[in-house]
């Protein structure tokens, strides 16, 4: 057997009846055809082109069998089990014919071993039973005298091996076609999820992201993240920066802080308020949030004379303020509720004002940066952060927090979305 041929012909698939052997041997060749064409990679329209001359064969060859056992009075059972037999293959060059197209490889990979072994079983089983027959009434013999040769429990079986290839035949091509619109729908899921995530980029890289006085590193779990971060900046030399994290991952954590970063460019490009900010965003996640879905937040306005930050923390871990050195000089904790729980009420929004000078620099980061954890299931921890932060130049820090990272985790995989935000005072916004 050479290369590409799937079936070769052989004296223990004769039949006894040369024109039907003659035909057998021409269905082989182009199968053989077809298997060397899957071997050299060729493209889908050659195989349909081959698959086409095997179904107009195939149906020629039967029709010449079924011609030649209508001529003579063979057994009627045997013939429509033969019949049947026939439809069941055609049904599948059929279905193989009209997904080849779209799926040259799998249609064409499982067509080969289908064909195989249905013609093999059928010539030595289905064919083999026919030539039987009518070459004893060619002889003078009756379709009764034929049969009492045959072995009962072998017609039997080869009635029942039939079925269970066309069955399997079929099932094969039933799973294909469900693996090419299960293919479909997941192209167009990636379609739509690559639209979503164009756009929840663009809304998180407008504004001031790309400003000297912010660096930062945002890295997702999934294709979708339920961190944001984003900065604007705002009237009269005012920086906003707000980082936030909705619950959840993936798609649906990524739609429910769409309406946060809306409300939030909206507002501080017209530099209103943090507590004016926080209590629209809240009113907005309420509205359109359903129960059990929330976003904590750390929001940050640093003055025109970046001399003086508001800091607002719902639901986030720690905001640290470093001095020029990487030092940690404050820590102001969380000591509100996530948005979108319940309605705000004037203590809720209330701020806090933080001094800060030229050269010190705030630290935003999400749960998910120190509650990474290593094999061990040790969490990367606040420790580790503010360690690979000092003593580090701070257009370097960000760095130094990645390689910290990576060699805690070792081999280990981050399971939450990753944000870090250093926001720099004394710089100009850009």
């Amino acid at each position: 057997m050479t290369a590409g041929q799937v079936l070769t012909w052989s004296d223990q698939l004769s039949t006894g009846l040369p024109d039907v052997d003659d035909q057998h041997q021409r269905l082989i060749e182009l199968i053989n055809t077809m298997g060397d064409l899957r071997t050299r990679g060729a493209a889908a329209g050659e195989l349909a082109s081959v698959l086409a001359k095997l179904r107009d064969y195939t149906v020629y060859h039967f029709q010449h069998e079924e011609v030649l056992m209508a001529s003579l009075p063979v057994n009627q059972a045997n013939k429509a089990s033969h019949i049947k037999d026939h439809q069941g293959f055609v049904n599948i060059v059929l279905r193989a014919e009209g997904m080849v197209g779209t799926n040259p490889a799998d249609v064409t990979d499982h067509l080969l071993a289908f064909l195989v072994k249905w013609l093999v079983h059928h010539i030595t089983g289905i064919d083999t039973r026919m030539a039987r027959e009518i070459i004893a009434l060619r002889s003078g013999g009756t379709a009764e005298q034929a049969a009492l040769t045959e072995n009962p429990l072998h017609a039997s079986l080869i009635n029942t091996v039939s079925d269970l290839y066309d069955s399997i035949g079929l099932r094969t091509f039933e799973i294909l076609e469900l693996n090419q619109q299960l293919q479909f729908y997941r192209s167009k899921q990636e379609e739509e999820n690559e639209l979503t995530q164009n756009i929840i980029m663009r809304l998180i890289e407008r504004g001031g992201l790309s400003s000297s006085q912010l660096n930062y590193w945002f890295e997702p779990t999934e294709t979708f993240s339920g961190d944001v971060i984003a900065a604007v900046p705002g009237p009269e030399g005012r920086l906003y920066a707000l980082m936030a994290d909705a619950t959840g991952h993936g798609l649906a954590a990524a739609i429910t802080v769409l309406p946060v970063l809306s409300v939030f460019h909206a507002m501080a490009k017209r530099g209103r308020t943090v507590s004016e900010i926080l209590v629209e965003i809240n009113r907005n996640l309420l509205e359109t949030l359903p129960r059990g879905r929330f976003v904590a937040a750390t929001l940050l306005c640093i003055d025109g004379q970046q001399t003086l930050a508001e800091v607002w923390i719902g639901g986030m871990p720690d905001l640290l303020l470093l001095d020029a050195d990487g030092q940690v000089v404050r820590s102001i904790s969380s000591n509100q509720l996530a948005l979108g729980i319940v309605e705000f009420d004037e203590e809720m929004s209330v701020t806090e004002k933080i001094p800060c000078q030229t050269g010190s620099q705030f630290v935003m980061y999400s749960d998910g940066l120190i509650e990474a954890a290593n094999q061990a299931n040790e969490f990367f921890g606040v420790d580790r952060l503010c360690q690979a932060l000092l003593n580090t130049r701070p257009d370097q820090r960000i760095t130094a927090v990645k390689n910290a990272m990576a060699q805690h985790l070792g081999s280990a995989a981050s399971h939450d979305d990753i944000s870090l935000m250093l926001i720099n005072c004394g710089s100009p916004v850009q």
